[in-house]
């Protein structure tokens, strides 16, 4: 990365405070970057957020930073509109994760990327876990056969996000978004066409008070944030010709003791499960082991991983590694991978979410 760029993050919440502002200080530190600047719709979050990194605030539309680098980790809400606003600038993106809540926003930055030779990289964390990779070229070896289906779930017992900006987008874009991007990338299915239908699960009035991820309880202490109408969903996407993804993610499910995720792949010959934790959950600390493993027709099962790494940093970090090695990519298309990966993801998470709202199946296309 060049030592004369001029970074702004926008929106000093939870993730930039534990992940991005650290690791781009780091950066300054060592003479990675020339200037870090915040900006924030809460002034004293941003003052705060300059205060504890060293950086300096910046007030006013983000046109005005001159910035080299943006990096929006927003409310999901904003996130395309602030990524196009930044592409316009000249500037690279690194955007959290989702991309965008429509297909047509997802789209627009696309083209945006495209037509001004600009750069994107979309965070979705999980794929830059080692575990993935692991299941990345396991699959890719054939060694479960061709993949048939999908199975993955994210279940917190207790884990709402703290921000209103992140209740109101959902479940579904909150951890499912997580859970699409593995789904479409992991297997190395092909089919870009189908229909998906998605149903509510888990009532938030069955559950009392509005539930809160341990991890961020004391940001969410001082801060009055509605209840979602809903903490699950479930969802199904059939990929033609025949490949099914049934997916169910919650914020509170009720009955667990532990927060849990599993992916289970079945190819043609065996089965792939990732049994594990993901994200920040104090229960990363206990999961139980193996955590990968293939079992074949037979039921003989073959463990390939027995520990998952308990540290979250470690997955977030690489990730930014990743972004940042590939700004300096020689040319604009060498980036265009992740971007093109994110906007599938979001017309399949669009498609169920119009489900949710419809109760009908919802066909989609994720060509871009």
């Amino acid at each position: 990365m060049s030592r004369g760029w001029r970074v702004l993050v926008v929106g000093c919440g939870w993730i930039s405070r534990h992940v991005h502002l650290p690791y781009l200080a780091g950066l300054r530190a060592t003479g990675g970057l020339r200037s870090l600047y915040v900006a924030d719709a809460d002034p004293d979050r941003a003052t705060r957020a300059a205060r504890d990194f060293s950086a300096e605030v910046h007030t006013g539309p983000l046109e005005r930073a001159r910035a080299d680098l943006v990096l929006v980790a927003t409310p999901p809400a904003d996130h395309a509109t602030l990524t196009l606003r930044a592409l316009a600038t000249g500037a690279r993106v690194i955007v959290e994760k989702p991309l965008a809540l429509t297909t047509g926003d997802a789209a627009a930055v696309l083209a945006a990327a495209r037509r001004h030779g600009g750069w994107v990289y979309p965070l979705y964390t999980m794929r830059h876990r080692p575990e993935a990779a692991l299941i990345r070229r396991s699959v890719l070896a054939q060694r479960i056969g061709p993949v048939r289906e999908m199975r993955a779930s994210w279940l917190r017992r207790d884990g709402v996000p703290a921000t209103q900006g992140g209740t109101e987008a959902g479940v579904l874009w909150d951890l499912g978004s997580h859970l699409v991007d593995l789904a479409l990338w992991l297997p190395d299915w092909y089919g870009n066409t189908g229909k998906a239908r998605a149903e509510h699960q888990h009532p938030a009035a069955a559950t009392g008070e509005v539930p809160h991820a341990g991890w961020q309880h004391r940001e969410r202490a001082n801060q009055a944030i509605a209840a979602p109408k809903w903490h699950g969903v479930r969802a199904e996407a059939t990929l033609d010709p025949e490949r099914r993804l049934h997916l169910e993610a919650s914020w509170a499910a009720p009955g667990i003791r532990r927060d849990q995720s599993r992916i289970d792949i079945v190819g043609e010959q065996a089965t792939l499960t990732w049994h594990t934790v993901f994200g920040w959950s104090p229960d990363r600390r206990t999961v139980p082991a193996p955590t990968l493993w293939i079992t074949d027709a037979d039921g003989r099962e073959q463990v390939l991983l027995h520990h998952q790494p308990r540290d979250p940093y470690a997955e977030y970090t690489a990730q930014l590694d990743t972004a940042f090695t590939a700004l300096t990519a020689p040319t604009s298309d060498d980036a265009v991978g992740p971007l093109e990966a994110a906007y599938a993801s979001t017309a399949l998470l669009h498609a169920m979410q119009t489900s949710l709202d419809t109760a009908a199946p919802v066909p989609f296309d994720i060509r871009n």
